[in-house]
């Protein structure tokens, strides 16, 4: 099973791996959206989030809230 943190880990893995530019430093605090989250890196989360984890995340539980950053 997954902990938090291993799950935190492999998020912000998966998104310093090019989601956002070499620039932009990305912690699990990072405000997303404000970082340049876009429909398409949501996306590529979600497609991540499903390969990795056997998880699909319903429409209505992703909102501003939900994405404000990893920990989110």
């Amino acid at each position: 099973m997954n902990e938090p943190e291993d799950i935190q880990n492999q998020l912000l893995a998966f998104l310093r791996g090019g989601m956002f530019s070499p620039e932009t430093t990305i912690n699990a605090d990072t405000d997303l959206v404000a970082s340049g989250f876009d429909s398409l890196s949501l996306m590529s989360l979600l497609l991540f989030v499903e390969k990795t984890f056997g998880l699909w995340i319903p429409e209505n539980e992703i909102t501003e809230t939900t994405l404000q950053n990893v920990r989110t």
